[in-house]
């Protein structure tokens, strides 16, 4: 048992030591993400609007047909009525012209509206370029002090990933796996000494039976409070 709990303090101690580099990254790395999924965002909104003005383009041309062909309509119509005879046919060829005219208002006023939607998404467009520059270089600049972080680091993260792989093989897998849920439930601490007869972590103050097992360090045994196993650290 006690060098089960003598492992476990140095698994304690070398988790402790990748804790403090991953730490080193801070938010970085949920920065760079963050930025990419911004830049991802902006980029397919341009695209998205960029491929709506082409519509509008074609929408445009084609109602600007239509406004040509309503107007010559209308000519000849408004030429016509100045020689029909009869009253049938001048209401029939007024009921035309009406027609047409309301016809070309509304496609007017329609590519009035295409014209001002084509404008907005032109001036939406340039607004978001300019924000995917901006997001590009500070993407670039977090992504050059993550990889500076990293390459600072790796060597001695890989040097301790390798020792923590060596000892893993002196630990009894159920004294492992107590050890691994404890780590994950504290926060990545899960073997702390015994602190003034309290626990290291929750300040519980630990029964004097206890302190002399814990001393004993022949067994493990774990705080009431928070669930952390003791050990006892020699001044």
């Amino acid at each position: 048992m006690k060098e089960n709990l003598a492992w476990l303090i140095k698994l304690q101690a070398i988790d402790s030591q990748l804790m403090e580099i991953e730490e080193q990254k801070g938010d970085l790395p949920a920065q760079v993400e963050s930025l990419t999924r911004q830049l991802e965002n902006l980029e397919q909104s341009i695209t998205e609007k960029q491929a709506r003005r082409k519509q509008i383009d074609q929408e445009r041309r084609q109602l600007q047909g239509t406004v040509e062909e309503t107007r010559g309509h209308l000519k000849k119509y408004q030429e016509q009525i100045l020689l029909v005879s009869t009253n049938r046919a001048y209401d029939a060829l007024t009921s035309e012209i009406d027609g047409s005219k309301k016809a070309l208002d509304e496609s007017e006023f329609h590519l009035l509206e295409l014209s001002e939607e084509n404008q907005q998404l032109a001036d939406e467009i340039k607004a978001e370029e300019l924000q995917v520059a901006e997001k590009r270089t500070e993407l670039v600049t977090q992504q050059k002090f993550l990889q500076a972080t990293i390459a600072a680091t790796e060597a001695e993260g890989k040097a301790l990933e390798q020792e923590r792989a060596e000892i893993l093989t002196h630990i009894e897998p159920r004294y492992l796996g107590t050890y691994e849920r404890i780590r994950r439930a504290r926060d990545g601490l899960a073997v702390v000494p015994m602190s003034r007869g309290s626990c290291g972590v929750c300040f519980n103050r630990i029964p004097p039976q206890q302190q002399v097992e814990i001393k004993a360090m022949d067994k493990i045994i774990t705080c009431e409070s928070c669930g952390v196993i003791f050990f006892w650290e020699k001044n």
